[in-house]
């Protein structure tokens, strides 16, 4: 495997030629045009040929800005796309994005100890830089280092090559590591493939002084997850460039790709309750053509607590009416048999859920407002079709975390700092390394054991992953993935920058504005609804 790593020509000549992004707007369209953008270069400027035209390519910045994390994201998805690869995306986005982080705090680091007068390969020189290092770099108050950063010529570079048999993704840092810190970290690289779970790394190697501690461990353990041999990473040195390479077989096993899943997981799907009869029989009625309005709501009313249920989700439903609905014939005449049938099934969710995991209204708080975002969705952008399903979809779709969050409380805690730690969005993520499936798979896992449609049970595995979706029910992941997108922003947690792009392209959102002008029309969508309930 050795040999399949071999850098780039021009790889050697790697220096910081960043320049600041341009204010008028002649310049700037001369910087776009040579593929220099908001501080990150990209060269040559139009990387999707290159993709095409299987030539390298590459994207380089002093530290990884939002726009700089947009174009690498971008870049990824489009290079594994082409290649029938996109499977793995956010797995490789994840490992890339760690290699990053390593990277810049590297080059931040010999910033520190050069302005403080120290010298990093002295040990008593590096105890006492590391000393406060992280307290002064990293204490969010200014940019001041990350300024000067920009103008040493200490520079990142993610580099693209392909071969016959692999895609060769590398993070190059031109400073060199030192040989301690490349000892200590090939000797973690060494011990996480024998991790059987993230849990036994906690206490082992969680270090955050350094910049390769359990990051680097969970990318490994994403390599292992999806199939990928040790030998598929390399650190080494070459003269004065770090580099971090990943080989990525363009033949992937995808048989591989799924570890095993943690006993207890299995044995709560096996003991999760039936659906309930007495809700199965009631859809029975509506979907009857005998059946009257007056048949099916004496049948709900007959359970109070599903009457209750059914009155409240109708109330926050997004069905727009001059007064609050209050019985359950007012229900069924302004939403129709169809609508009513998506509710019954989201009660009788909500009725095994409560009953077995008390941990869940918090959850379904968000999933209302997650399901009125898609309604909207498919309102707005008048795709009616999917407009009961990807409500349905989008206030099951965690049922898996709530199921998670019950069996292993104190794991997922841990695995929600750990995201928060280390910058990673996508909770999936964490949840497979640690659990051996994300609570997308458990969700769709209930879902076809209480024998819903096969397009919801495929709406909740996907909604993180919308580019994995059976072409059934992709337009409805599309529009649950957005949704929960926008709720994600809504709570800061993500923006525009990391959606994914054939999403963005569907619903023609091409640029920052066209995305926050929908949310803030979700939002106040939501708030009209939220007056009249």
């Amino acid at each position: 495997m050795l040999d399949y790593f071999t850098l780039p020509s021009d790889i050697v000549t790697i220096k910081g030629n960043i320049r600041p992004y341009p204010t008028d707007s002649i310049t700037r369209s001369k910087a776009l045009s040579a593929g220099v953008v908001h501080g990150f270069t990209i060269h040559p400027p139009d990387y999707m040929k290159a993709i095409d035209e299987r030539a390298n390519f590459f994207i380089q910045f002093p530290s990884f800005t939002t726009d700089a994390e947009g174009a690498v994201i971008k870049g990824i998805h489009r290079y594994l796309e082409h290649y029938d690869l996109e499977y793995v995306k956010i797995q490789i986005i994840n490992i890339v994005k760690e290699l990053i982080h390593n990277a810049v705090k590297a080059n931040l680091k010999r910033l520190y100890f050069r302005l403080k007068g120290l010298d990093i390969t002295r040990t008593e020189d590096y105890r006492a830089g590391m000393e406060t290092f992280k307290e002064e770099t990293f204490n969010g108050e200014n940019n001041e280092y990350t300024e000067m950063l920009g103008r040493s010529g200490m520079v990142v570079r993610v580099s693209f090559k392909t071969t016959d048999d692999y895609l060769y993704i590398s993070v190059i840092n031109n400073v060199p590591i030192l040989d301690a810190e490349l000892s200590k970290i090939n000797a973690r690289i060494k011990k996480a493939y024998r991790y059987r779970d993230i849990t036994e790394a906690f206490d082992d190697v969680l270090d955050d002084s350094e910049g390769a501690g359990l990051g680097l461990i969970m990318a490994l353990m994403i390599f292992k997850n999806i199939g990928m041999p040790p030998g598929s990473f390399k650190l080494y040195k070459k003269d004065e460039l770090t580099v971090a390479a990943i080989a990525i077989p363009r033949q992937m096993d995808r048989s591989r790709f799924r570890v095993r899943i943690a006993e207890e997981i299995l044995r709560e799907i096996d003991d999760i309750p039936a659906f309930p009869e007495n809700i199965a029989r009631i859809q029975g009625l509506c979907s009857d053509p005998e059946a009257d309005i007056r048949e099916i709501a004496g049948a709900i009313t007959m359970d109070p607590g599903l009457t209750t249920s059914i009155l409240r989700l109708a109330n926050s439903a997004g069905y727009i009416t001059s007064k609050k609905t209050e019985t359950i014939e007012e229900a069924i005449k302004i939403i129709g048999m169809k609508g009513i049938g998506t509710l019954l099934l989201a009660t009788g969710v909500h009725k095994v859920l409560d009953g077995r995991y008390k941990r869940a209204e918090a959850s379904w708080m968000a999933s209302y407002k997650r399901a009125a975002y898609a309604r909207a969705i498919s309102t707005r952008f008048k795709k009616g079709g999917e407009e009961e399903h990807a409500y349905l979809g989008a206030l099951l779709a965690d049922i898996g975390y709530i199921v998670m969050l019950s069996l292993k409380p104190k794991l997922l805690r841990s695995l929600q700092d750990l995201a928060g730690f280390k910058g990673i969005k996508d909770s999936n993520l964490l949840e497979e390394i640690s659990l051996g499936l994300s609570h997308s798979s458990l969700g769709a896992m209930i879902m076809r054991k209480w024998n819903f449609n096969e397009t919801i049970a495929q709406i909740v595995e996907f909604h993180h992953r919308p580019h994995m979706a059976p072409a059934p029910a992709r337009n409805a992941v599309f529009i649950v993935y957005l949704a929960d997108c926008m709720i994600e922003t809504d709570a800061g947690r993500s923006r525009y920058e990391f959606i994914d792009e054939e999403v963005t392209g569907h619903f023609r959102l091409t640029d920052r504005e066209s995305f926050e002008g929908l949310r803030a029309l979700l939002r106040e969508s939501c708030a009209k609804e939220d007056s009249t309930a």
